[in-house]
């Protein structure tokens, strides 16, 4: 049975988490327990409701429309209960084929601590320009695409998600998709933050995170993204918007690449490992050409090539600095670089394909980094990284979130003493390694 009763000061107080929740009168919080109907909770939520979703399994056989058009004064929240399991919200494998939950129109919504699971559809498709929509603390799996942004749409924020083996049904498995393809349709000011991503290779494509083409105005940040059948990232143009920024980030094992960019980026502190396939790719795609791309402080280890740098030459904006790539056994692939930045970089081996005043060469993954082969890819301190990188091209922080100071180093960390003040590297949300998202920092935004 679905129970119903008026929002007050307690209440409020027990929901806090990103944003006082408005305890406007009329506001309503309703639980559902196993046995209750799901589709029906969701599709009756007024503004400024609440729904607790009590730990169980929630099966419904109707397609599911989230279609509630809160406010900034009446949010709605859809939540797990307190101190219980996550509830699992999925569709009976008899169902027909469709997406778990549709997000379509709505506005100033929150969905925070559930699991989600398919049988056959996207975990979450979110269409019909909805806009101040964030999902938070998810698990989604055994889905098509977990997020999947098929509209326009601003201002939406998925943080601290576990996401991963994608692709049911043969479907293209991206971890997010957002956007449309040629920009038909167009996302901007959003924030993909602190997720873990991976095994979307059981897919027809399977990237980790996909921002299309004209989408603008976006963060990529704090992820973890491994096991996939296309790029960890993938990024086309913005088309005259402002620029996506990549930061933070780390990737490997990465189908096709591990970062792939065409034009319109800030790519920086990110860490590269272990890619089968190009370490940073940067090519024409659809009518993306490189241009206003800046690659900074990032670490680049292994790939196949390492760097492929396509129809740079002569192009505006275009910045190569600060970075730190080891190609040990492996190549390059990079075209003119007439008229690019390069300067500030660690290299190794030494390639004439890149500008010798733009780089310092390494000695070896083994020398300058402290075990590449356990993804601890903080510099020796013997590193020909350490105070190699140009000012002009300095970030504030590092990977780890460490401040820079005086001479910088190249690639995304800061030496600061002879081991890795940091997490150490490996499945899991950044910073812990651990299933559990840490607590939410004060700002996921940018710096």
């Amino acid at each position: 049975m679905t129970m119903l009763r008026r929002a007050g000061p307690a209440l409020a107080t027990s929901v806090l988490a990103w944003a006082l929740l408005s305890t406007t009168v009329g506001a309503a919080v309703r639980e559902i327990r196993p046995g209750d109907s799901f589709e029906s909770a969701v599709e009756s939520l007024a503004p400024g409701d609440t729904l607790i979703v009590h730990a169980g399994t929630y099966s419904d056989t109707g397609r599911i429309s989230v279609t509630v058009r809160g406010t900034a004064a009446l949010p709605v929240l859809i939540r797990s209960a307190d101190g219980e399991a996550r509830p699992l919200i999925t569709r009976a494998a008899s169902a027909v084929i469709q997406n778990t939950i549709n997000i379509e129109g709505a506005t100033y919504l929150t969905v925070r601590g559930l699991e989600i699971s398919s049988n056959g559809g996207d975990g979450i498709n979110l269409n019909s320009v909805p806009s101040y929509v964030t999902l938070d603390d998810l698990v989604i799996h055994d889905v098509d695409v977990g997020v999947n942004v098929r509209s326009s749409m601003s201002h939406l924020q998925v943080l601290r998600s576990h996401i991963h083996h994608t692709g049911a049904n043969d479907g293209t498995g991206e971890g997010m998709y957002v956007g449309c393809n040629y920009a038909t349709c167009v996302v901007q000011d959003s924030l993909f933050a602190g997720n873990w991503i991976h095994d979307t290779r059981t897919s027809t494509q399977g990237d980790g995170i996909e921002i299309k083409l004209g989408s603008h105005s976006n963060i990529v940040r704090d992820n973890v993204i491994h096991d996939t059948g296309y790029p960890c990232v993938l990024l086309y143009g913005t088309e005259g918007g402002a620029r996506n920024l990549v930061e933070g980030n780390v990737l490997w094992n990465c189908g096709d690449s591990g970062i792939q960019a065409a034009a319109d980026a800030v790519i920086r502190n990110n860490l590269i490992l272990e890619s089968p396939g190009n370490g940073f790719n940067s090519q024409d795609h659809q009518s993306a050409t490189p241009q206003n791309l800046e690659f900074v402080h990032n670490t680049v280890v292994g790939g196949s090539p390492c760097l492929r740098m396509s129809n740079w030459g002569g192009k505006i904006g275009l910045v190569l600095a600060n970075n730190a790539v080891y190609c040990d056994g492996g190549s390059y692939a990079i075209s003119s670089m007439t008229g690019v930045t390069v300067t500030g970089n660690v290299i190794f081996p030494a390639t004439s394909m890149l500008p010798s005043s733009g780089y310092r060469v390494g000695r070896s993954t083994a020398q300058d980094l402290i075990d590449a082969a356990s993804r601890n890819v903080y510099p020796t301190a013997t590193s020909p990284m350490i105070d190699a990188g140009t000012a002009s091209w300095v970030t504030a922080l590092d990977f780890n979130g460490t401040a820079r100071s005086g001479v910088p180093d190249a690639g995304a960390y800061t030496w600061t003493g002879p081991s890795n003040p940091g997490w150490t590297v490996g499945p899991g949300f950044k910073g812990t390694g651990a299933a559990t998202p840490p607590a939410p920092p004060a700002s996921f935004r940018a710096q």
